[in-house]
C-alpha cells in the first residue's frame, strides 16, 4: 500500500507544475473608495516573473489568472507589447496564441517576442453611447489594429483624431500611459495616428459620419 501511494505521488509530481510563489504585489484601490462597478484594484507577479494574477472588483472581488499569457500583461507594465511567434513558420500574433494555428506546423508551441510599437487600422467603429463611467469621453473611436506583422488584430481606442477622419490601413503608433498609472491591463495603452500622417480629403462618406457624430459632441458638452 505504501509503495502504491509513493507511485501516485510520483505521477502527480510529473503531471502538475509547482504552484507559483507570488512576491511582487501591487494595490491601486484607494482606501476611501468602495467600488460597485468594474474596476481593477491590484495585481501580483510570481517570484520567477512567469505568472501574473489580476484582481478585478465587479460588485465582488475576482481573481484573473493569466497563466501562460502572463508575459503579455506583465509587458504592459514595462511599456512593451509582447507577442508570440511560431518557431517554424515565424508567424506572429497579438493577441497572443500559445500554439501555431498553421496546420503545417503541427500545433508548435509559440515563443515570446517583443513587438514594435507601430500598427495599422484593420477596421474601426465609433461609439456614440457607453456606460456611465465613459459618457463624458464620447464619442470613442474603437479600432481593430494590426501591430507589427501580427496575423491577427487587437482592439483598442484611437485618440487624437476626429472620428470621421479615420481611414482603413492608416498607420498608427502605440502610446502608453505614464508608468505609475499602468496596471497591466489593455487600457494601459491606446493608438494614435503615426507621426507625419495626414487625413485624406473630405468625402461624402466622411461627411455622413461627421453629421452623425457632431450631435454627440454637443450632447456630451451638456453633461455635468
Amino acid at each position: 500500500m505504501a509503495e502504491l501511494e509513493k507511485i501516485k505521488k510520483e505521477k502527480q509530481r510529473k503531471r502538475y507544475a509547482d504552484a507559483p510563489v507570488f512576491t511582487d504585489k501591487a494595490s491601486y484601490r484607494p482606501d476611501d473608495v468602495n467600488e460597485t462597478g468594474l474596476c481593477f484594484v491590484g495585481h501580483e507577479i510570481s517570484e520567477d516573473g512567469k505568472a501574473m494574477n489580476q484582481f478585478l472588483h465587479y460588485d465582488q472581488l475576482y481573481t484573473i489568472r493569466h497563466g501562460w499569457n502572463s508575459p503579455f500583461f506583465k509587458g504592459l507594465l514595462d511599456g512593451k507589447i509582447m507577442g508570440t511567434r511560431c518557431p517554424i513558420c515565424k508567424d506572429t500574433w497579438v493577441p497572443v496564441r500559445t500554439h501555431c494555428w498553421n496546420l503545417d506546423c503541427d500545433l508548435a508551441k509559440t515563443e515570446w517576442v517583443e513587438m514594435p510599437l507601430t500598427a495599422k487600422v484593420h477596421t474601426w467603429t465609433v461609439a456614440g453611447w457607453s456606460g456611465r463611467s465613459s459618457l463624458k469621453r464620447l464619442p470613442i473611436v474603437l479600432v481593430y489594429a494590426v501591430i507589427g506583422e501580427s496575423k491577427v488584430a487587437i482592439a483598442n481606442e484611437l485618440h487624437q483624431i476626429e472620428p470621421w477622419n479615420v481611414e482603413f490601413n492608416m498607420p498608427l503608433k502605440v502610446v502608453f500611459r505614464p508608468k505609475k498609472e499602468r496596471k497591466g491591463i489593455i487600457t494601459d495603452f491606446h493608438f494614435e495616428p503615426a507621426e507625419g500622417w495626414e487625413p485624406g480629403p473630405m468625402t461624402e462618406e466622411k461627411e455622413r459620419i461627421q453629421n452623425l457624430i457632431e450631435p454627440v459632441y454637443k450632447w456630451v458638452s451638456t453633461l455635468k
